[in-house]
């Protein structure tokens, strides 16, 4: 375990090109995702940032005083082109400030792990960073009602640390490390890019739809792109704070 440990908190290389990158690939699979090959892609790829934004809606609804029920990803590119939903949340607020907060909290989720992420590798604690995600993980394989996914995806990650720990393969398991934390930040990058474009075709679509920014409007009676202004705010400015620590030597 020290051994684990050592390996996390040492330094990390982010390659900035290697980020952008993959957010290119997650932006490209999610835009044509209507194609038999992408649309699977699209289902890995975000796996990571649907998690991260419903885990957003979970974490705000607890810190306001809420019950969590259910997590779900929906893994069914099928179901996700019938249900219009790549994931959602199941929850009970304790007030109506508690619902507003808990629907604000998933677009600020994935730029606030981005921040975090780049932050914390910068320092060399990517172990914070990993350790983040896999509480996170193992929060939503304890409450999601759709356990075979995760289950699948945890003996992965078992037959990974049975590797690392029985041949002592240092030099891949740094490499696979920052694979790893490669692919989290870059996903996370493409959802930050995407979601603005998406928040900005939603805030001024002349058709009624079913989002977060209209379910606060809702429960606000303010208009939507109050909410999407400040969203997109804290978007931009994590991009551009990444971009500074990843540019500025």
């Amino acid at each position: 375990m020290q051994q684990f440990n050592s390996l996390l908190t040492s330094h990390i290389d982010l390659q900035l090109y290697i980020l952008i990158g993959i957010a290119i690939c997650y932006i490209l699979a999610h835009q044509y995702r209507t194609n038999a090959i992408l649309r699977f892609v699209d289902v890995c790829l975000n796996y990571i940032p649907v998690l991260t934004h419903e885990f957003g809606h979970i974490l705000c609804n607890k810190i306001s005083g809420g019950r969590a029920k259910d997590l779900v990803i929906v893994v069914s590119p099928t179901e996700r082109e019938q249900t219009m939903q790549q994931g959602y949340a199941v929850t009970s607020s304790a007030s109506r400030l508690s619902q507003i907060i808990t629907t604000f909290g998933g677009y600020i989720m994935p730029p606030l792990m981005l921040y975090i992420g780049v932050l914390t590798i910068q320092h060399n604690y990517a172990s914070l960073f990993v350790g983040a995600y896999i509480l996170i993980f193992i929060y939503f394989l304890i409450l999601t009602s759709r356990k075979v996914m995760p289950l699948i995806i945890l003996i992965i990650l078992a037959g990974l640390l049975y590797f690392i720990f029985q041949y002592h393969q240092d030099l891949l398991t740094s490499q696979l490390i920052s694979i790893v934390i490669h692919y989290i930040l870059g996903v996370l990058l493409g959802e930050v890019l995407q979601s603005s474009w998406t928040i900005l075709r939603l805030t001024f679509n002349p058709r009624v739809t079913e989002w977060d920014g209209s379910a606060l409007r809702d429960l606000t009676h303010l208009p939507v792109i109050c909410f999407s202004a400040l969203w997109i705010v804290i978007n931009l400015y994590t991009l551009y704070t990444v971009w500074n620590g990843l540019t500025i030597t």
